[in-house]
Protein backbone atom coordinates (compact mmCIF):
# COMPACT_ATOMS: atom_id res chain seq x y z
CA UNK A 1 0.00 0.00 0.00
CA UNK A 2 0.94 3.44 0.45
CA UNK A 3 0.20 6.92 -1.11
CA UNK A 4 3.88 8.49 -1.14
CA UNK A 5 6.00 8.72 -4.28
CA UNK A 6 9.94 9.35 -5.32
CA UNK A 7 12.19 8.91 -2.82
CA UNK A 8 9.15 8.28 -0.08
CA UNK A 9 7.55 5.42 -2.24
CA UNK A 10 5.26 3.76 -0.89
CA UNK A 11 4.10 3.91 2.62
CA UNK A 12 6.75 6.59 4.23
CA UNK A 13 4.89 7.54 7.89
CA UNK A 14 7.59 9.97 9.06
CA UNK A 15 6.34 13.89 9.03
CA UNK A 16 10.18 14.83 9.37
CA UNK A 17 12.00 13.57 5.61
CA UNK A 18 10.43 16.00 3.41
CA UNK A 19 7.27 13.91 2.35
CA UNK A 20 3.84 15.62 1.33
CA UNK A 21 2.32 15.88 5.03
CA UNK A 22 -1.12 14.62 3.59
CA UNK A 23 0.45 11.05 1.91
CA UNK A 24 1.85 10.52 5.04
CA UNK A 25 -1.98 11.00 6.89
CA UNK A 26 -2.85 8.98 4.09
CA UNK A 27 -0.06 6.01 4.82
CA UNK A 28 -0.61 6.37 8.99
CA UNK A 29 -4.66 6.08 8.32
CA UNK A 30 -4.20 3.33 5.68
CA UNK A 31 -1.91 1.49 8.50
CA UNK A 32 -4.21 2.29 11.26
CA UNK A 33 -7.29 0.16 9.27
CA UNK A 34 -4.84 -2.84 8.48
CA UNK A 35 -4.41 -3.39 12.09
CA UNK A 36 -7.53 -2.53 13.39
CA UNK A 37 -6.49 -0.06 15.24
CA UNK A 38 -9.53 1.93 17.27
CA UNK A 39 -6.91 4.46 18.49
CA UNK A 40 -4.54 6.38 17.11
CA UNK A 41 -1.06 5.05 17.53
CA UNK A 42 1.48 7.22 19.67
CA UNK A 43 3.94 8.71 16.83
CA UNK A 44 6.69 10.30 18.43
CA UNK A 45 9.49 12.36 16.90
CA UNK A 46 12.60 11.00 17.28
CA UNK A 47 15.66 13.27 17.69
CA UNK A 48 18.60 11.05 18.81
CA UNK A 49 18.06 11.59 22.47
CA UNK A 50 17.53 9.67 25.45
CA UNK A 51 14.17 11.03 26.41
CA UNK A 52 11.51 8.51 27.21
CA UNK A 53 7.41 9.60 27.45
CA UNK A 54 4.75 7.82 29.43
CA UNK A 55 1.75 7.55 27.41
CA UNK A 56 -1.96 7.10 27.88
CA UNK A 57 -3.67 8.83 25.29
CA UNK A 58 -2.92 9.19 21.32
CA UNK A 59 -0.06 11.60 20.56
CA UNK A 60 1.48 13.00 17.98
CA UNK A 61 5.10 13.96 17.54
CA UNK A 62 5.65 13.74 21.01
CA UNK A 63 9.57 14.07 21.27
CA UNK A 64 11.22 11.82 22.56
CA UNK A 65 13.11 8.00 21.57
CA UNK A 66 10.99 5.73 23.79
CA UNK A 67 7.53 5.32 25.35
CA UNK A 68 5.63 3.18 26.76
CA UNK A 69 2.19 2.69 27.56
CA UNK A 70 -0.22 0.50 29.90
CA UNK A 71 -3.80 1.80 28.00
CA UNK A 72 -4.90 -1.36 25.99
CA UNK A 73 -5.71 -0.89 21.85
CA UNK A 74 -3.26 2.14 22.40
CA UNK A 75 -0.19 1.38 19.98
CA UNK A 76 3.29 3.04 20.54
CA UNK A 77 5.32 3.46 17.65
CA UNK A 78 8.88 3.79 16.80
CA UNK A 79 10.03 4.85 12.97
CA UNK A 80 13.66 3.51 11.41
CA UNK A 81 15.45 3.89 8.56
CA UNK A 82 18.70 1.44 9.50
CA UNK A 83 18.20 2.47 13.49
CA UNK A 84 17.59 -0.45 15.57
CA UNK A 85 13.60 -0.79 16.62
CA UNK A 86 13.29 -2.16 19.79
CA UNK A 87 9.51 -3.54 20.93
CA UNK A 88 9.31 -4.38 24.67
CA UNK A 89 6.64 -5.54 27.26
CA UNK A 90 6.21 -7.26 30.44
CA UNK A 91 5.78 -11.25 30.26
CA UNK A 92 1.98 -10.51 31.78
CA UNK A 93 1.54 -8.34 28.55
CA UNK A 94 0.53 -5.40 30.96
CA UNK A 95 2.95 -2.71 29.63
CA UNK A 96 3.87 -2.17 26.28
CA UNK A 97 6.81 0.22 24.55
CA UNK A 98 9.52 1.09 21.80
CA UNK A 99 13.16 2.07 21.59
CA UNK A 100 14.65 4.04 18.89
CA UNK A 101 18.02 3.21 18.86
CA UNK A 102 21.11 4.37 16.81
CA UNK A 103 24.65 4.19 17.45
CA UNK A 104 23.70 8.10 19.17
CA UNK A 105 21.19 5.90 21.40
CA UNK A 106 23.62 3.11 22.52
CA UNK A 107 26.10 6.09 23.08
CA UNK A 108 23.61 7.87 25.39
CA UNK A 109 22.45 5.00 27.62
CA UNK A 110 18.79 5.25 26.22
CA UNK A 111 18.28 1.21 26.49
CA UNK A 112 19.15 0.90 30.00
CA UNK A 113 17.56 4.50 31.00
CA UNK A 114 14.13 2.66 28.92
CA UNK A 115 14.25 -0.76 30.75
CA UNK A 116 14.78 0.52 34.30
CA UNK A 117 11.91 2.73 33.92
CA UNK A 118 9.85 0.40 32.52
CA UNK A 119 10.31 -2.87 35.32
CA UNK A 120 11.69 -3.41 38.34
CA UNK A 121 12.40 -6.96 37.21
CA UNK A 122 14.33 -7.16 33.90
CA UNK A 123 13.60 -10.79 34.33
CA UNK A 124 9.87 -9.99 33.41
CA UNK A 125 10.64 -8.47 30.17
CA UNK A 126 10.45 -9.25 26.50
CA UNK A 127 12.17 -7.91 23.88
CA UNK A 128 12.64 -7.86 19.93
CA UNK A 129 14.82 -6.22 17.58
CA UNK A 130 13.46 -5.05 14.42
CA UNK A 131 14.80 -5.00 10.92
CA UNK A 132 17.76 -2.74 11.04
CA UNK A 133 21.53 -1.96 9.41
CA UNK A 134 23.90 -4.98 9.19
CA UNK A 135 27.01 -4.96 10.10
CA UNK A 136 28.80 -5.32 6.86
CA UNK A 137 26.75 -2.30 5.25
CA UNK A 138 27.68 0.01 8.39
CA UNK A 139 30.70 1.34 8.32
CA UNK A 140 31.97 3.98 10.82
CA UNK A 141 34.70 5.97 11.70
CA UNK A 142 37.42 6.05 14.60
CA UNK A 143 35.39 8.59 16.70
CA UNK A 144 32.13 6.51 16.52
CA UNK A 145 34.52 2.88 17.75
CA UNK A 146 36.09 5.06 20.80
CA UNK A 147 32.90 6.18 22.17
CA UNK A 148 30.89 2.54 21.80
CA UNK A 149 33.84 -0.07 22.34
CA UNK A 150 33.68 0.30 25.60
CA UNK A 151 29.97 -1.66 25.50
CA UNK A 152 31.90 -4.51 23.51
CA UNK A 153 34.41 -5.08 21.44
CA UNK A 154 32.03 -7.83 20.14
CA UNK A 155 29.99 -5.02 18.08
CA UNK A 156 32.75 -3.99 15.55
CA UNK A 157 34.95 -5.08 13.08
CA UNK A 158 38.27 -3.29 12.23
CA UNK A 159 38.48 -2.89 8.25
CA UNK A 160 41.50 -0.50 8.16
CA UNK A 161 43.32 2.05 10.63
CA UNK A 162 40.10 4.40 10.29
CA UNK A 163 37.06 2.36 9.16
CA UNK A 164 35.02 -0.42 11.38
CA UNK A 165 31.78 -2.16 10.52
CA UNK A 166 29.30 -1.64 13.64
CA UNK A 167 26.86 -4.02 14.74
CA UNK A 168 24.34 -2.06 16.30
CA UNK A 169 22.35 -5.51 17.13
CA UNK A 170 25.18 -7.10 19.02
CA UNK A 171 25.99 -3.66 20.87
CA UNK A 172 22.20 -3.39 22.47
CA UNK A 173 22.01 -7.09 22.72
CA UNK A 174 25.19 -7.00 25.22
CA UNK A 175 23.28 -4.01 27.19
CA UNK A 176 20.23 -5.78 27.81
CA UNK A 177 21.95 -8.83 29.18
CA UNK A 178 23.78 -6.88 31.18
CA UNK A 179 20.61 -5.19 32.43
CA UNK A 180 19.31 -8.89 33.32
CA UNK A 181 16.72 -8.86 30.35
CA UNK A 182 16.95 -12.73 28.97
CA UNK A 183 14.11 -13.03 26.23
CA UNK A 184 15.66 -11.28 23.64
CA UNK A 185 14.64 -11.85 19.73
CA UNK A 186 15.39 -10.27 16.74
CA UNK A 187 14.85 -9.63 12.73
CA UNK A 188 17.98 -10.31 11.01
CA UNK A 189 17.03 -8.84 7.87
CA UNK A 190 19.39 -5.73 6.81
CA UNK A 191 17.78 -2.53 5.79
CA UNK A 192 20.61 -1.42 3.36
CA UNK A 193 20.31 -4.64 1.27
CA UNK A 194 16.49 -5.28 1.33
CA UNK A 195 15.47 -2.27 -1.21
CA UNK A 196 12.15 -3.93 -2.05
CA UNK A 197 11.21 -4.01 1.79
CA UNK A 198 12.21 -1.39 3.54
CA UNK A 199 13.96 2.75 3.48
CA UNK A 200 18.03 3.29 4.55
CA UNK A 201 19.28 6.03 5.11
CA UNK A 202 23.07 4.77 4.73
CA UNK A 203 21.71 3.58 0.96
CA UNK A 204 19.32 6.51 -0.32
CA UNK A 205 20.28 9.33 2.37
CA UNK A 206 16.88 11.17 0.93
CA UNK A 207 14.24 8.80 2.16
CA UNK A 208 11.19 7.95 4.18
CA UNK A 209 10.55 5.74 7.40
CA UNK A 210 8.97 2.50 8.28
CA UNK A 211 6.94 1.70 11.63
CA UNK A 212 7.54 -0.83 14.07
CA UNK A 213 4.13 -0.83 16.73
CA UNK A 214 3.07 -2.91 19.42
CA UNK A 215 0.19 -2.72 21.88
CA UNK A 216 -2.07 -4.40 23.87
CA UNK A 217 -5.27 -6.09 22.86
Amino acid sequence: GGFSKGHFKHSNLSFDVGDGQANVKKNRKELKELLNLELEPCWMKQIHSSYIKKVANSVDGIVCDASYTQTKGLACAVLSADCLPILVCDKLGSKVGVIHVGWRGLNNGIIKKFINRFSKSPNDIICWIGPSISSVNYVVREDVYKKLSKITPKMFHQLDEEHWNLDLKIGAKSILKKIGVKKIFSDDMCTFQNSNLYYSYRRENNTGRIASLIWIE
